[in-house]
């Protein structure tokens, strides 16, 4: 009797086998995935002068400052090393400037700006109220 059942066991164990179901073919296969389009824009390695100024107290000033973005978080105003950040939100991009002559100030840029190398009356704001600062005019050189 036990030679029966490990006979049993055995040709069971031997008839068991591991089939490989593989799903049908539909269309045709793809070999290279696209390559995502890179369509974020950056300003490090751009110079840009700030050409006019209109401040809280609403005075015009005529300006020449300069704006050169280094790396992606650091620029120079006037020669005087500072930070930024550019970013992304969902209908701009944001560009906070720190240590500015108006403080830490922060305003939209838009596709066109940055294409066009031309900020007109962009309104920047104090970053820590949100409370209006400057309204800035800038293009790139």
């Amino acid at each position: 009797m036990k030679k029966f059942l490990f006979t049993l066991l055995i040709a069971g164990l031997w008839a068991c086998h591991k089939e490989n179901i593989q799903p049908p073919q539909t269309g045709t296969p793809i070999n290279n995935p696209p390559t995502p389009i890179d369509s974020v824009y950056h300003i490090q390695g751009e110079t840009w002068v700030i050409t006019k100024v209109l401040n809280t107290s609403f005075n015009q000033e005529t300006r020449n400052d300069t704006l050169e973005f280094t790396t992606t978080t650091t620029y120079k105003f006037n020669g005087i090393e500072s930070t930024y950040s550019f970013y992304t939100t969902p209908y701009s991009y944001k560009l906070n400037l720190n240590n500015t002559s108006w403080g830490n100030i922060g305003g939209d840029m838009y596709p066109y700006n940055i294409l066009q190398g031309d900020l007109t009356n962009g309104e920047f704001k104090n970053v820590f109220t949100n409370e209006f600062a400057v309204r800035i005019w800038m293009k790139r050189v």
